[in-house]
């Protein structure tokens, strides 16, 4: 090697590690950052409260959903978006639980809940709130989903309208999407994406973590939030999400790409709530404004500054919206 090739490949290599160093200092930076933001009205907020009930009840496949509880009165079940847990509600279950029997639910693939034999994704999670509804015989229910959980209620009100009509009073739709979240085109990518996750973990092989327990995963989880969110929120998403099975990660996204409700919001006579982020990059208020537009009684807020975790956010002013909500039905005479 000549003497000339060789000074190119050391300044390449220290080009290089320039740029690798740079990058780790400039990640660091940015974490230490969004650590450093406090919020000392919510924070306390973020901690489940002491009295909780735990339940674990059978699906229809030979699993099980983790719920929990807290509060007597009229039931709101809680659904959260993908990758997190029941636990991100713990705001609401402080603050509603003086006028709400407040469910919130580990959706099949995440926290404590164990997948049946139907695997995970929105058809099966739709059958799973038929159950609770059912087991628990909750009447007079409103339903709160987040993100993918606003789409699992959409499916049930598809796929389960009567139980829907007989059960279900209001509805609540945060941060979430009423049709595909791509071009249709693109249809074919997504489900054969899928079908080779699925492959793969039945032939004993894994997927791969996308979100871990470095600067790069809290990074990339403050970029769902809105204007300075409190460090212990976004600690606790990019936990939440590190801690999703390996194998459901693919299979769980390439669902609620595929996902189209529009019909069967459509069939849901009561009213209903959507909310949205004004800062939502992931479902933001072009997508609310639509979902509002398939349903029969909806009212649509769109809250400034706000991202797409507005159950962490913004759980005041969402925990108040559901008691306007309950306000109407009860004013309605609604069970």
């Amino acid at each position: 090697m000549t003497t000339r090739r060789r000074r190119l490949l050391l300044v390449v290599g220290a080009v290089a590690g320039g740029v690798v160093i740079g990058s780790q200092l400039a990640n660091r930076a940015a974490a230490s950052r969004i650590r450093s933001v406090r919020d000392d009205d919510l924070d306390p907020l973020y901690e489940l409260p002491d009295d909780v009930v735990h339940h674990d009840l059978v699906t229809h496949d030979g699993g099980s959903v983790h719920v929990i509880e807290r509060g007597q009165g009229r039931p709101v079940v809680l659904l959260h978006g993908v990758t997190l847990q029941a636990a991100v509600w713990a705001p609401l279950l402080h603050l509603l639980a003086d006028r709400f029997r407040v469910l919130a639910v580990d959706v099949r693939g995440h926290g404590r809940s164990v997948v049946g034999d139907d695997g995970v994704g929105r058809v099966a999670a739709a059958r799973d709130v038929v159950s609770l509804l059912e087991q628990l015989d909750l009447h007079g229910a409103i339903l709160v989903g987040h993100s993918m959980g606003g789409m699992i209620i959409g499916e049930t009100c598809t796929r389960h309208p009567d139980v829907v009509a007989e059960r279900v009073a209001g509805l609540v739709f945060m941060n979430t999407a009423s049709s595909r979240l791509v071009p249709r085109a693109s249809l074919p990518v997504v489900r054969q994406v899928r079908r080779r996750a699925g492959e793969r973990v039945a032939a004993g092989g894994h997927l791969p973590r996308l979100v871990g327990e470095n600067n790069r995963s809290l990074i990339a989880t403050r970029a769902a939030f809105g204007s300075k969110p409190s460090a212990v929120a976004v600690e606790q998403a990019r936990r939440m999400g590190s801690q999703v099975d390996l194998d459901y990660y693919i299979p769980l996204w390439a669902d609620l790409l595929d996902y189209d409700g529009e019909a069967g919001l459509e069939q849901f006579d009561g009213p209903s709530l959507v909310l949205v982020g004004s800062l939502d990059r992931l479902t933001p208020p072009a997508m609310a404004r639509r979902l509002a537009a398939h349903l029969r009684d909806a009212e649509l807020h769109v809250i400034p500054g706000a991202g797409h975790q507005l159950l962490q956010e913004r759980p005041r002013q969402v925990s108040e919206l559901v008691r306007q909500l309950a306000d109407r039905l009860d004013g309605a005479g609604q069970p």
